[in-house]
């Protein structure tokens, strides 16, 4: 199932065909793919440090390599990566608090300069923190995944702003369905783009192939468990919009309104929303969720169905009205015929 997902990757920009196409698609520096993987825990609760090493054609794992973890400059622990290519060790976060290390790849039984070392946070929070999970694609980034892959897509307007207020109070779980081949450019654009930190979750191969909502609804029955106060879900998909909703979150359903004069298409969104429960916070901005979080307005899923299904009869009605006037046309020409 990996090496399934990796071809299916890498055949998203094999049609540009000469050399780095794998560093352009997943954001390395060298024929290495080195990733290092962000969790979030109780006090005292074990966790495991985990990165991997894959390289060459088609990413092959990479086993018996040495991977060293540093906290604060200094070695944590050092493990050989396993036949998959992962380096795991555990840890025990003692109290609450980001704790961040270091992983890197040692030179030794590598045949030219080992990957650039990669950082992984351990953001751990006591049972009652308060908690909001948001997606990436379409919901923080602009664009989709076709985007994130092939170039460098915009955020979506004032995240940044609105998600930082939020990190003064909650911490922010950056929780998408994005393999995590792309780990190294999920948080590279993060950074880049001034979001405020926070722990973020991708999807491993098998979690990847379950879909955004089997995977998220996972996770995040997994969080619930631990984290009573993970309160809000934001995404752009209807499928995690539910999983929110279904695991006790406040759920945000970003949508973008449609450009078009075609009534169907008003329709065909307004029934895509129509099978969530009206708990649902159907919005069209960041904006209106800055509205909804800080200054108590309501945006319910049917608020946003009506206005679809009134744009759509206001086109059909307009649409009609036009054929109304051709038909008459057509009448005083063949007035003027018979005359």
């Amino acid at each position: 199932m990996k090496r399934l997902l990796v071809c299916l990757l890498l055949a998203c920009l094999s049609y540009t065909g000469g050399c780095g196409v794998q560093s352009w698609l997943l954001g390395t520096e060298s024929e290495y793919l080195f990733i290092a993987m962000d969790t979030v825990s109780l006090p005292n609760e074990e966790v495991q440090l985990r990165a991997r090493l894959q390289g060459g054609d088609m990413l092959r794992e990479m086993p018996g390599q040495v991977v060293r973890f540093y906290r604060d400059g200094e070695l944590f622990k050092a493990v050989e990566t396993d036949d998959e290519g992962v380096a795991q060790v555990s840890f025990v976060p003692e109290s609450a608090g980001d704790y961040r290390f270091r992983a890197e790849v040692a030179e030794a039984g590598l045949p030219d300069t080992p990957p650039a070392p990669r950082e992984l946070l351990v953001a751990c929070r006591d049972s009652n923190s308060p908690m909001i999970a948001v997606d990436m694609d379409k919901t923080i980034v602009a664009s989709g995944f076709q985007t994130v892959l092939l170039g460098d897509p915009e955020p979506m307007p004032n995240s940044s702003n609105v998600l930082k207020k939020l990190a003064k109070t909650n911490t922010i779980i950056y929780l998408t369905h994005r393999p995590d081949y792309l780990s190294i450019k999920s948080k590279d654009w993060l950074q880049r783009h001034d979001y405020p930190p926070g722990p973020v979750l991708l999807s491993t191969a098998g979690e990847f192939f379950k879909g955004s909502g089997g995977y998220k609804g996972e996770v995040l029955r997994n969080l619930r468990t631990k984290f009573a106060r993970l309160e809000v879900g934001i995404g752009d998909k209807i499928s995690d919009a539910q999983a929110y909703h279904d695991n006790g979150l406040k759920s945000f359903l970003i949508v973008q309104m449609p450009d078009s004069n075609k009534p169907k298409t008003y329709e065909e969104l307004a029934e895509d929303i129509s099978v969530l429960d009206n708990a649902v916070q159907v919005v069209t901005s960041w904006d209106e969720i800055s509205q909804a979080l800080f200054e108590g307005a309501q945006f319910p899923r049917e608020r946003t169905e009506k206005a679809l299904r009134d744009t759509a009869s206001r086109l059909r009605s307009e649409q009609n009205d036009d054929d109304d006037d051709d038909d008459d046309d057509d009448d005083d020409d063949d007035e003027e015929d018979d005359d």
